[in-house]
């Protein structure tokens, strides 16, 4: 059994919220220049978990991984840089990395998507030749290494280590599919943000707008409508001075009810002044626009990450069947034109909400069962600590074997331990099992529920004190 692939995402580097930020005693204010204590009890976990592995796997962060709208970049960067002196300098833990880019670090794959259309004209157009307009979309099933695009910010980050200057880096986007022919097994990664109806605002103001026409079908169109928006709210804003420090504000009203029509007004002229809408007099468009918000919106604007009841909310079920047996399944028939895959075993990994979880479904036409994996949140953003909220590990071997391990739920001690579900093969259950038993996994329990209440503690403070201004 070889290790191939370990996911993690939404790790929110550079938050003061993150788990894996480090934070001054006693304050709120970020000590970027050190590692925090949950990151360096999780690497020795990490270090235990791959002793007497020969061949290292690869990283995936599966989105989220630097924090974009809620912190400034150079605190992202440095966060991130611990982690790495952490992982990949003083132990080479991965062969490795692979980064599937969410809603928070959007604007990561929109810079990567700039080379790799850039890539293309260099290798395949010669002066004087029609260019096609660019896409927005990696190939879903990499088969080449230039399928991985470059990151212009992550690859020369890296590169200030001499021992990482060769260390492999790709950027892809939405989705990374994988597939063994042989044992006829499909394994597919998505941050998640596509499924929540408000990372398709675009489409959706448009549909509602003209009745008649209809959300984009395929994966690339979905990204071509809502790109800029997605980036525009979701993943540069802590980069835009005194308006980046606000957004966090916004985002840490939404846990205060009364709020969140303020938002929503608020919002609607933000809109209105970033995006023309055909037809409709500017005076016109951002009242327009918030009655859309409130009549259409009001349910897909609050975040799934902020509903503790269930581990999916109705909405995003739905927008999960969806995504799976509509866009990403058109994907996936274009690497199987044949038309066999009720012969195949499907996996499905997805992060985003913050609620990991590891369970059965059904998607057509795959057949008799998929099985779906959340990867969770390192992120305290809720007022009191709920066991609906924490992180999975998730472990992928050569032959597509996944394992999804708990590593900790928030408010409850419990040791890490493998999230059973059918089909879990016996040889990963043996291999992870007496690893699980070593110190450092109860070790890194302990600390993650110290620096959750320490962090829930702050972000009650903030939220109360400023509820309390306004009203």
């Amino acid at each position: 059994m070889v290790l191939k692939y370990l996911v993690l995402s939404d790790l929110h580097l550079g938050e003061e919220d993150s788990l894996l930020t480090n934070l001054k005693p006693g304050l709120w204010e970020q000590d970027p220049l050190k590692a925090s204590p949950v990151l360096t009890s999780f690497t020795l976990c990490l270090e235990e978990l791959l002793k007497g592995q020969e061949n290292r796997p690869w990283l995936v962060i599966l989105g989220d991984g630097l924090e974009l709208a809620l912190a400034r970049f150079n605190q992202a960067a440095m966060v991130f840089e611990r982690l790495v002196e952490e992982w990949l300098v003083k132990r080479a833990l991965f062969s490795g990395l692979i980064y599937i880019p969410g809603n928070h670090d959007h604007h990561l794959w929109e810079t990567s998507r700039e080379i790799q259309y850039a890539n293309y004209v260099a290798r395949r157009k010669p002066p004087g030749s029609f260019l096609p307009p660019p896409w927005h979309i990696s190939e879903v099933f990499p088969k080449k290494s230039h399928h991985f695009v470059p990151s212009p910010f992550i690859g020369r980050f890296l590169k200030r280590f001499p021992q990482l200057e060769d260390f492999p880096v790709g950027v892809t986007y939405p989705v990374l599919g994988l597939i063994n022919e042989e044992k006829k097994k499909i394994v597919c990664l998505h941050h998640g943000h596509l499924l929540e109806g408000i990372y398709r605002l675009m489409s959706k103001l448009r549909v509602t707008l003209f009745p008649g026409e209809q959300e984009p079908q395929t994966l690339n169109e979905i990204e071509e409508e809502n790109f800029a928006w997605i980036d525009f709210f979701w993943s540069t804003m802590g980069r835009s001075g005194k308006v980046g420090e606000r957004i966090e504000t916004i985002y840490e009203s939404l846990l205060v009810p009364e709020t969140f029509k303020d938002l929503l007004a608020n919002l609607a002229k933000a809109l209105a002044q970033k995006f023309d809408i055909p037809l409709v007099p500017e005076r016109w468009e951002d009242d327009l626009i918030q009655k859309v918000l409130e009549k259409t919106f009001r349910k897909a604007l609050y975040p799934e990450r902020k509903k503790e009841a269930t581990a999916l909310s109705e909405e995003v079920e739905r927008e999960l069947n969806w995504f799976v047996e509509g866009p990403l399944l058109k994907e996936i028939e274009k690497v199987n034109p044949e038309g066999n895959l009720s012969d195949y075993a499907f996996d499905f990994i997805f992060g985003h909400t913050h609620k990991p979880f590891a369970r059965l479904d059904r998607f057509a036409p795959f057949s008799p069962w998929a099985r779906v994996f959340n990867t969770g949140g390192w992120v305290i953003d809720r007022l009191e600590l709920f066991p609906v909220y924490g992180a999975n590990l998730v472990l992928i071997t050569d032959e597509l074997e996944v394992l999804c391990l708990e590593l900790f739920r928030l408010g409850e001690t419990t040791s890490p331990r493998p999230a059973l579900v059918k089909g879990t093969g016996e040889d990963l259950l043996k291999f992870i099992k007496p690893i699980l038993e070593k110190p450092v996994w109860e070790r890194f329990a302990t600390e993650v529920q110290i620096a959750a209440q320490i962090r829930a503690s702050h972000l009650r403070k903030r939220v109360l004190e400023r509820a309390g201004f306004r009203h």
